[in-house]
C-alpha cells in the first residue's frame, strides 16, 4: 500500500495558517461582513484540526458564502 505524507514543520504551517487567515479577514472586512473574525479563526482551526485540507475546505466554503463585491445591476432583484 502506498501512503502519502505531507511533512512540513510547525513554523511553516503556522505562517501559512496566519497568512491565509489574514487574507480571509481582509477580504471579509472589505466586503463589510460582520463575521470576518470568525472566518479567520475558523480557517486557522480548520488548518490545524485537519492539516491543510481543513484550511482548504474552510476557504472554499468562505468563497462560496461571501457576498459579491460589485453591486447588482438595476432590474435584477436581490436574492
Amino acid at each position: 500500500m502506498v501512503g502519502i505524507s505531507i511533512d512540513v514543520g510547525f513554523p511553516v504551517a503556522a505562517v501559512l495558517a496566519l497568512l491565509g487567515a489574514a487574507l480571509i479577514y481582509r477580504d471579509a472586512r472589505a466586503r463589510a461582513m460582520d463575521t470576518a473574525d470568525m472566518w479567520a479563526v475558523g480557517f486557522v482551526v480548520g488548518f490545524f484540526l485537519l492539516p491543510v485540507i481543513g484550511g482548504i475546505v474552510v476557504f472554499a466554503f468562505y468563497v462560496g458564502k461571501r457576498p459579491p463585491r460589485r453591486p447588482r445591476p438595476y432590474g435584477i432583484p436581490p436574492e
